[in-house]
């Protein structure tokens, strides 16, 4: 993939969209989840995590219900997107309670579905 090109990709408000797509289309989304763009409206945990994240480069997502909240940081890997030629996300996943429950990276097939890369 073109150096130009995914340097455009890094740009925080696309990955942001990048990220918001990974979620709902690989259904990642708890069920009947709603997104909060506000931090101030998470928990403590969620929100040093939010700052971590921030400093590190990361964009975040989080989605909720009345049971659970999911929050989720990402980052494009340009070395990873080039040699598969389409952006490639990792992401963090972290529950309610500021501890990660899952990471890994991510691509879009040409249709646009999302799958867990094979690394």
């Amino acid at each position: 993939m073109e150096t130009r090109r995914l340097r455009t990709l890094q740009q925080p408000s696309h990955i942001e969209r990048l990220l918001e797509a990974l979620v709902s289309r690989a259904n990642l989304l708890p069920k009947d989840g709603y997104q909060l763009r506000d931090p101030a409206a998470l928990p403590p945990p969620l929100q040093a995590v939010i700052a971590k994240a921030a400093q590190e480069g990361r964009v975040w997502g989080c989605w909720a219900n009345s049971y659970e909240t999911r929050l989720f940081t990402c980052e494009m890997s340009l070395p990873r997107s080039r040699e598969r030629g389409v952006p490639v996300l990792m992401v963090n996943r972290y529950a309610e309670s500021g501890e990660l429950q899952d990471a890994g990276s991510w691509m879009s097939d040409p249709e646009g579905k999302w799958r867990r890369c094979a690394d």
